[in-house]
């Protein structure tokens, strides 16, 4: 008796812990469809926005099945509106996230901070304009269905009397990002 009782113990055990593992870690109702986008706009707030205009709005395409493999998962674009004073700007334009393999073997590709998020992944993006800096992208898989995306560049010192170019200016944003069945407008 007591040996079929421990494998029958075993057995549920293994199921158990087999269901909470996939059950924890499956973020596919996040991916994206064809013409499907997740859309936000930066934080207002000058306390979390740096090197941002408060006008700047944010596209994120991904697909989440793909976010431990080697391939990119996804892509970022940023759209900032025309005014008087300047044409339309994209800092990102359907920027790959692309992965840093040796994160992946580090305690940051399990990063947490805050309540609510699922899940934080790390990213390097590719500014639209080829002299720019790199950015890293932080992706937030949160609880509520939503996505938060930090982007942030470290740019270039700022020495006196002169301010780094737009491509190498310090960044830092919060979008908070929704889904939307008809993408984005831009």
């Amino acid at each position: 008796m007591r040996p079929r009782r421990w494998r029958c113990s075993a057995l549920l055990l293994a199921s158990a812990l087999l269901a909470g593992a996939t059950g924890c870690d499956d973020l596919s109702r996040f991916s994206t469809k064809p013409g499907q986008a997740y859309c936000g706009a930066v934080t207002l707030g000058s306390a979390f926005r740096t090197g941002l205009s408060p006008r700047v709005q944010m596209r994120l395409e991904i697909d989440a099945s793909a976010l431990d493999g080697p391939d990119s998962p996804g892509t970022l674009t940023t759209y900032e509106a025309a005014t008087q004073d300047q044409p339309e700007r994209r800092l990102l334009d359907g920027a790959e996230l692309r992965t840093i393999a040796p994160i992946a073997h580090d305690a940051l590709s399990r990063l947490q901070f805050g309540e609510g998020r699922e899940r934080n992944a790390l990213f390097a993006v590719n500014p639209a304009d080829p002299a720019g800096e790199g950015l890293l992208a932080i992706v937030s898989f949160q609880s509520d269905e939503a996505i938060e995306v930090r982007l942030l560049r470290p740019g270039a010192p700022v020495v006196e009397g002169a301010a780094p170019g737009i491509e190498r200016r310090q960044i830092f944003g919060i979008f908070r990002l929704t889904k939307r069945k008809e993408g984005c407008g831009f």
